[in-house]
């Protein structure tokens, strides 16, 4: 993120709003300049000029707060179009770089860090460049005046903007601690609220509460942190903004005395000094808060970048598959080790073993989303020629599903309008036209997944039908049939078995009958 990138996205609103914003901080130095020509007039007793200049204060006046005013909405406008840009690039690179992202982290960078950043680092742009101007216009003011004031603002001006240096590193520190803080509670967040019913159906409401008042705790010190740095910055400002003031009134003084400046220059020295070190305590504050913000604009920039998968050239739809040597450790340590496995084109395999002996990690290795430390996996197609697979087309219906808040039609096509044929067969296969003959929309039903308006059932139902629509020849099955009736769940598995599609079930309690209808077993050992 960049005031480079967004001038690039349109220059015509980035520019329009930036000179809008610059005429607007040089017409407030325009009513202090008519406030010294308004006491000189009162001076001279010429009531004629002071109105003519009374006049000209007034439409500057108008002119400045319309100009701040759509400076403004301009400004916005065009900086939520730039978010929105970088909203789609994130998620463009989270959706492509294949690796698991907890929903926290990406909300945190989707909504916290963006926010800091458009608050930090795109809006005090704009206000650095009004303010810029704004001095600078003092500055050819004043010497216009007395070259005297000129010099005296500019040494207090070179001591405002060194002061922020001096807190450079606890800026950076305290913004990134923000965003580290405000991501590890919304994982909390996500990591407990998802099994709310659960804690409150055994009433451990208290544990909820604790857990979370602990993680919002340390976000809050944060927070506070930040706003301690902040408020160190604008405590040395505002300190040296008093002191040069006083100073600037007296040496006016001094001057007008001597007649060495203009009367008027008594009533006016006030905006002046008030505008060129307000202006001045801006630049330092606001600038101090684009330096902070340095660290995150960089990984931001890092997490938009467009990831060119080279990988999935020529990629093949996978029909079966092998293992040789496969083990996976985990960080605490553990080590899960499978056996050479070999499952060909067509078979239906019933996968079992104890609990913790890697059943839903073996499919996590073979869909990719897991990596193992040593051993290889191998993918065939239908004439049993090893291929580069494409894991998109291999069907896996965990036990616990992942449903969206669309149709139950969308749910099962996963939004591709082509699949629409497909869905009454698939429908039927699963055993879910009955579920589905219940809602007054039938497939067009809505799914609320905060009301849950479908069975644990009805999801895995969905899912299984979606690899149906979706054709895929390999299938994964993790307990995905839990939540369905025995007599539905064994009618579904007659079906399935009567496809050509590779399928691998894994179940825990399963009878005879249902081990009947599969080719063969594999039992994993810890």
């Amino acid at each position: 993120m960049s005031w480079k990138e967004l001038f690039k996205l349109n220059p015509w609103s980035f520019s329009i709003a930036l000179l809008l914003q610059m005429a607007g901080a040089a017409g407030e130095i325009g009513v202090a300049y008519f406030l010294t020509l308004q006491f000189n007039a009162v001076r001279n007793r010429n009531l004629q000029m002071f109105i003519f200049w009374t006049v000209l204060q007034i439409v500057c006046y108008v002119f400045v707060y319309l100009f701040y005013n759509v400076a403004g909405i301009i400004w916005q406008k065009h900086v939520q179009r730039y978010l929105h840009l970088i909203r789609q690039e994130l998620t463009d690179h989270y959706f492509e770089d294949g690796k698991s992202h907890h929903a926290g982290s990406v909300q945190n960078r989707m909504t916290n860090d963006l926010t800091l950043l458009h608050n930090d680092y795109l809006n005090s742009f704009r206000y650095v460049a009004g303010m810029l101007v704004s001095v600078f216009s003092v500055a050819l003011t004043l010497f216009t005046f007395q070259w005297s004031l000129l010099l005296a603002c500019l040494i207090f001006a070179a001591v405002q903007i060194y002061l922020p240096k001096l807190m450079d590193k606890q800026l950076q520190k305290v913004t990134s601690l923000v965003s580290d803080a405000n991501k590890k509670y919304l994982k909390t967040l996500g990591d407990w609220l998802i099994g709310f019913s659960e804690l409150r159906r055994y009433l451990a409401g208290q544990k909820l509460f604790d857990v979370i008042a602990k993680s919002s705790g340390k976000l809050e010190n944060a927070n506070v942190e930040k706003q301690k740095v902040d408020q160190k910055l604008d405590y040395l400002n505002q300190l040296a903004y008093s002191v040069g003031d006083a100073l600037i009134f007296l040496l006016t003084g001094f001057l007008v005395v001597n007649n060495w400046a203009a009367f008027g220059l008594i009533a006016s020295i006030g905006n002046f000094s008030s505008a060129m070190f307000a202006s001045l305590q801006g630049i330092a504050d606001y600038g101090g808060r684009m330096k902070a913000t340095k660290d995150l604009r960089k990984q931001i920039l890092q997490a938009r970048k467009k990831i060119i998968d080279e990988k999935s050239v020529d990629l093949k739809q996978p029909v079966s598959f092998s293992t040789k040597g496969l083990a996976i450790k985990f960080k605490n340590g553990e080590e899960v080790a499978f056996p050479d496995i070999q499952v060909n084109a067509g078979e239906k395999v019933l996968l079992t073993g104890d609990s913790g002996s890697g059943k839903s990690t073996l499919f996590k290795l073979i869909l990719g989303e897991e990596k193992a430390t040593r051993g290889e996996i191998e993918y065939f197609d239908e004439s049993g020629k090893v291929v580069k697979p494409d894991l998109a087309e291999i069907g896996y219906l965990p036990q616990f599903p992942v449903l969206f808040p669309a149709m139950i039609a969308e749910n099962i096509t996963m939004f591709n309008d082509k699949l629409e044929q497909f869905v009454s067969g698939a429908i039927n296969d699963v055993q879910l036209a009955s579920d589905v003959s219940k809602f007054p929309d039938g497939i067009e039903t809505e799914i609320d997944l905060n009301k849950l308006n479908v069975s644990g059932g009805q999801r895995q139902k969905i899912v299984l039908a979606r690899s149906k629509v979706h054709d895929s020849k390999l299938i994964l099955i993790d307990e995905g049939t839990s939540a369905i009736d025995q007599t539905a769940t064994m009618r579904i598995l007659k079906r399935l078995v009567k496809t050509d599609a590779t399928i691998v079930f894994i179940a825990h309690n399963f009878n005879d009958e249902m081990q009947k209808i599969f080719d063969h077993e594999i039992c994993l050992t810890r």
